[in-house]
């Protein structure tokens, strides 16, 4: 019986994770998986060696600030992944930790597999020569990896987006409003502020306050998508004392309600693909601590929503670091809100962006395929 660890650490990788294993065991029935997750693991059966929540940290100093709690993790994991004779292992973006994680799966003789590649193109291009040397294949999202790949010899595929066959709407817009008592003459706006603790501190504060500016001039409806990670204590205090009505959707009503929204104000990250594929206009911004922030100038690019990177300029606004302030995210809502125009020219940018991603095949059955023909040829 073949067994395969899956290390999952974020919540967007375990989005990615629960596709990849639904299609191994389509292939294989009496699969066994272990590895990291959440609660969807858990429930499909991934037998958990840690939980993911134990991971949501961002930002490189605050990573640092834990490095001994994560060195007694990855050789908890190494040692069960030895003791279980795993056959491979799929690690699953989160570099930081998943590419000494691949060293020492390699050094035990496992075969390693690496989905959603580090972002080489952005900062720290050495990682390119750790996947040449620590990963037995890569499976690539993004169409202009193909090239940097190719050029550095490491073994590759192109998948294209995962979130391209995942993301659908259930309820159409204006039956979701309705659903939700949304009067049609409304503006309904979603805050999307992340999927770790420190990001919803960092953004959501700003975000609240935006929404409350608007409000005063314009009806609003205003919606808080919550993360699976986040608790129901920390968003109601951090909404505790708001001006207006901000109603907290779970996970489960997610693309329907981005779907619904004229204006989304999102973190930075996953979410603004997941935004741009539902063609809804957004302003996205981000905030690390200050000392992270400080290393900015590692990075080779100067954009930070992946939507404005593959698009080769700016689509959707970027407030970044001190630039996040509700003035600011009040400016360029009101650029979408009342200028029709722009919000139209804004979705033709955002089509554009998700065609660039696609290719035949779902990505989560690519994947799987290449892995389980490889599990058979070592038989």
């Amino acid at each position: 019986m073949k067994q395969v660890l899956i290390l999952a650490a974020e919540n967007s990788a375990e989005t990615y994770g629960v596709e990849v294993a639904n299609a191994l065991r389509r292939r294989v029935p009496e699969i066994r998986l272990f590895g990291v997750g959440g609660d969807r693991f858990r429930k499909m059966g991934v037998d958990l060696i840690h939980h993911n929540r134990d991971f949501a940290v961002v930002g490189v100093f605050e990573i640092l600030s834990q490095l001994a709690r994560f060195h007694r993790r990855m050789r908890q994991i190494v040692r069960e992944a030895v003791k279980r004779k795993a056959d491979a292992a799929l690690l699953i973006d989160y570099p930081d930790f998943n590419l000494r994680l691949a060293r020492r799966l390699k050094k035990a003789g496992i075969p390693v597999y690496y989905y959603i590649a580090p972002t080489v193109w952005a900062w720290r291009p050495g990682r390119i020569h750790q996947l040449r040397r620590h990963t037995d294949h890569l499976f690539i999202i993004f169409p202009f990896e193909k090239k940097i790949f190719r050029d550095a010899g490491v073994r590759h595929t192109y998948t294209g987006h995962p979130l391209l066959s995942m993301v659908s709407v259930r309820t159409p817009r204006e039956r979701f409003r309705r659903s939700h008592g949304v009067d049609p003459d409304t503006h309904m706006v979603t805050l999307l502020p992340g999927s770790r603790p420190s990001e919803v501190d960092r953004l959501l504060p700003a975000m609240r306050k935006a929404v409350e500016q608007l409000a005063l001039t314009r009806e609003l409806s205003v919606f808080l998508l919550q993360a699976d990670h986040i608790s129901n204590t920390q968003v109601q205090a951090l909404l505790s004392g708001s001006s207006i009505n901000i109603r907290v959707l779970s996970q489960e009503e997610r693309f329907d309600l981005i779907n619904a929204s004229d204006l989304v104000l999102s973190t930075c990250g996953t979410s603004n693909l997941e935004i741009a594929l539902l063609g809804v206009p957004f302003v996205a911004g981000y905030r690390v601590s200050p000392m992270t922030y400080r290393l900015r100038f590692l990075l080779k690019i100067h954009r930070y929503s992946i939507v404005n990177i593959l698009a080769g300029g700016d689509v959707v606004a970027e407030l970044i670091q001190d630039d996040f302030t509700p003035e600011n995210l009040v400016i360029q809502a009101l650029r979408i809100l009342d200028h029709p125009e722009h919000a139209a020219a804004m979705r033709r940018r955002l089509s554009e962006v998700t065609r660039s991603l696609s290719r035949d095949g779902d990505a989560a059955d690519i994947i799987a395929a290449r892995m389980v023909s490889d599990l058979h040829s070592h038989d």
